[in-house]
């Protein structure tokens, strides 16, 4: 198990600013990796209630179960466990977790229940002392697009992000993390 404090900035995008972007960092088709979120929480949204997101993220070489937990703005502790594909298996078909120190209690109290997932098409590159990802995000019937920023630290992380955005001149617009806008997608299905 691995945990890390993560410093992020996100900008939701139109997909002219997307390709944009792409077209601006010289990215490739072939550098964009499929990624599958599946987000889990109780029927009484333990998660949900604690502003957490818990999620196992499939992807082609590896999987991992993470639970998030705010710190303060743009700031996470992520925790990261490492799955095979029988433990992924049995999570998908059965809901049937492994061992995890932060699951125990939790589980015992109510059973987990997945409530969506999310595809995301990704392309990462190194940028300024952090990571820029470009992410197209396909859920239920609908998709967006979002570029997001990892830094070592939130004052020059903010400060590199607002100059890329005003650089290539697209507004700055707040972006709900993926288990967020998910949530409030199905939601508004809901009437």
């Amino acid at each position: 198990m691995h945990t890390e404090k993560e410093i992020e900035f996100k900008n939701l995008l139109t997909k002219d600013e997307f390709q944009q972007l792409v077209t601006y960092f010289e990215i490739k088709p072939s550098d964009f990796q499929t990624q599958t979120n599946y987000y889990f929480d109780t029927p009484g949204h333990y998660f949900k209630e604690k502003n957490m997101g818990f999620r196992l993220r499939v992807l082609p070489s590896r999987n991992e179960l993470t639970l998030k937990v705010p710190e303060q703005e743009h700031i996470m502790i992520e925790t990261t466990q490492l799955l095979s594909n029988v433990e992924k298996d049995a999570i998908l078909t059965n809901l049937q977790f492994p061992t995890v120190p932060f699951l125990e209690q939790i589980k015992k109290e109510e059973p987990l229940e997945c409530f969506g997932s999310i595809q995301t098409h990704r392309a990462q590159l190194n940028y300024e002392n952090g990571i820029l990802f470009f992410d197209h995000s396909i859920y239920s019937q609908t998709e967006d697009f979002e570029l997001e920023y990892e830094s070592k630290d939130v004052e020059n992380g903010q400060k590199v992000f607002i100059h890329l955005l005003k650089t290539l001149h697209i507004p700055v617009r707040h972006a709900n993390k993926k288990i967020a806008r998910l949530v409030n997608y199905k939601n508004s299905l809901k009437g």
